[in-house]
């Protein structure tokens, strides 16, 4: 998708501040929407989506089961995404196991000598008791 790379990252602070009849954004599966002009035509009145204005909207969205053409219709008012949010794919891929994923050396070394410090401080306390 050539537009999605154009969708700018807007913050959850940026967002709680549209949280106004005449400013209105609502955030749904990550993705922020400018429905300041879509409130009058909201068939469940607008004061319903002013509660959730300035907020993450997905829960409320998909609990009141609004239909396929209601979600196209929220493309038209798609400003940007919700940064810090995990998108489903990327959920679904998982992360690619890069360099960072190989445990560092020290917890290997750990793991060989902790054992042997126990039975030595085992023994020692033992002997200490004897």
């Amino acid at each position: 998708g050539e537009m999605a790379s154009q969708l700018q990252l807007i913050s959850h602070g940026e967002m709680q501040i549209h949280n106004k009849q005449k400013d209105c954004w609502i955030a749904i599966e990550g993705k922020v929407y400018d429905i300041t002009s879509f409130l009058p035509e909201h068939p469940g009145g607008d004061e319903v989506v002013l509660e959730c204005a300035g907020t993450d909207a997905t829960l409320a969205f998909k609990d009141i089961g609004h239909s396929a053409s209601a979600e196209a219709m929220l493309s038209k008012y798609l400003i940007g995404e919700l940064d810090g949010v995990i998108k489903e794919e990327d959920k679904k891929k998982g992360k690619k196991p890069g360099p960072t994923d190989t445990p560092p050396a020290p917890s290997v070394v750990v793991q060989i000598c902790a054992p042997i410090a126990m039975m030595a401080v085992v023994g020692y306390l033992v002997y200490k008791l004897m």
